[in-house]
């Protein structure tokens, strides 16, 4: 055991000031201010706790770090070689010349997706659903989206500061960064609640004509006619993304029941003759001057179901923000703001459009999501009446305050059903 003498305590007691050297021979201190600073730096610690500073620091490295780990066991499917309890040598056979099984599953252990027990290691029930690559509700797509955000604009920052934002064709953009996502995460409940409530729609013909208007990848038409064999199903979308719901119909095997159209819906026509018409987290979805197009594609007593999010009280995110200055379209002459605060969906306004476009409002129902849990996702169901005898002017189910009043404006508390 090392015990310090009394010259070593006597050094390590003395002060931190500068001040105490003046005068000895051999001054640390020159009277050069520049010369000067450098010698303080070698002698007088800095002021700011630097053990705060390390915690922030390798904190967020810590995360940033798991998160590459999970990523990369996802990429090579190390989840679906953990469905049942296996030691890590038996992972590793399913990468030869791999040395770094062990640690990474302990890295995903750390991460809470990956359980160890004894020498075993299993999944969780969360990392099985949503990391399997067999798992219907697999979220590989948005894990993969993530680490493409990660690799193309946030390592590529600085350069982006000196130089500009990143340049994306939007035909590649929708169909590698966006809809593949978007379907992943859909299917986390989203997609679930509007297609049990689209079935549970009373009057439908036996067999129903449905288009998804701005459908992307078109799964929610694919639910809709896999679950009613005799429904015919339109997805009408940008031509540049349709290539993606085709992919999305073969995959799921309905190419017999849902068939694709390129257009522009603002601008092109989408037909008519529908029994359903649903529009998703669309651009046309929050525009009132589109409700008179979409009542007249409606067969009478037919159904408008229009998903929306911006009824919620989303927080500002520096992060997101941010991130969306650093990209743009190839076909935009200069950057343009995206992100930030959604625009409301279920105002006053936009029910009082839809009733003098000749629809009525059924119910307004809050969509669970978790993917974006801040959004306030709301799905307005309205229908184009049989005929229009004897309509008030307000929808059938909604009085003059609830009119005036939206369901989002009154957090849900009267007419919104929650289900």
């Amino acid at each position: 055991m090392c015990i310090p003498c009394q010259r070593s305590l006597q050094y390590m007691s003395r002060p931190a000031d500068l001040s105490v050297y003046r005068g000895k021979k051999g001054s640390f201190l020159t009277g050069n201010p520049d010369e000067d600073a450098v010698r303080r730096s070698f002698i007088l610690p800095p002021e700011p706790d630097p053990d705060e500073f390390y915690t922030k620091i390798n904190s967020m490295a810590s995360e940033a770090y798991r998160f590459f780990a999970l990523a990369s066991a996802a990429s090579i499917g190390l989840f679906d070689h953990l469905t049942v309890p296996v030691t890590s040598a038996t992972v590793a056979q399913h990468y030869p010349g791999s040395d770094q099984i062990p640690e990474l599953l302990e890295v995903l252990c750390s991460c809470g997706f990956v359980e160890k027990t004894g020498d075993r290691y299993v999944n969780t029930p969360g990392a099985t659903a949503f990391l399997g690559r067999d798992s219907p509700y697999s979220q590989e797509e948005y894990v993969k989206k993530l680490m493409i955000r990660t690799h193309e604009l946030w390592l590529r920052l600085p350069d982006i500061i000196r130089t500009g934002p990143v340049s994306y064709d939007k035909k590649e953009f929708f169909l590698t960064m966006v809809l593949p996502s978007m379907a992943a995460n859909a299917l986390t409940g989203r997609l679930q609640t509007v297609v049990r409530e689209i079935m549970e729609l009373p009057g439908l013909p036996e067999a129903p004509r449905m288009l998804d208007l701005g459908g992307g990848h078109g799964l929610y038409a694919i639910a809709l006619a896999r679950l009613n064999p005799d429904m015919r199903c339109m997805v009408f979308d940008l031509p540049e993304v349709i290539d993606a719901a085709r992919d999305t119909i073969a995959h799921y095997g309905a190419e017999h029941q849902v068939s694709t159209k390129g257009g522009d819906f603002f601008r092109d026509d989408f037909g008519r003759g529908y029994d359903i018409i649903l529009s998703s987290s669309t651009p046309c979805g929050k525009r009132p001057e589109m409700l008179p197009r979409i009542c007249a594609a409606l067969n009478p007593g037919g159904y408008f179901v229009n998903v929306q999010g911006g009824d919620g009280k989303r927080e500002k995110d520096c992060i997101r923000d941010l991130e969306g200055r650093m990209w743009r379209f190839s076909d935009e002459p200069e950057w343009r703001r995206r992100g930030g605060v959604p625009r409301p969906f279920v105002t006053g306004r936009y029910v009082e459009a839809l009733t003098l476009a000749g629809m009525e409002v059924i119910r307004t129902v809050k969509i669970p999501d978790p993917f974006r849990t801040d959004d306030g996702v709301t799905m307005l169901i309205g229908q184009k009446p049989n005929s229009p005898a004897g309509r008030s002017g307000y929808p059938v189910n909604m009085s003059v305050h609830e009119f005036l009043h939206p369901p989002w404006e009154r957090k849900f508390s009267v007419s919104v059903d929650s289900r």
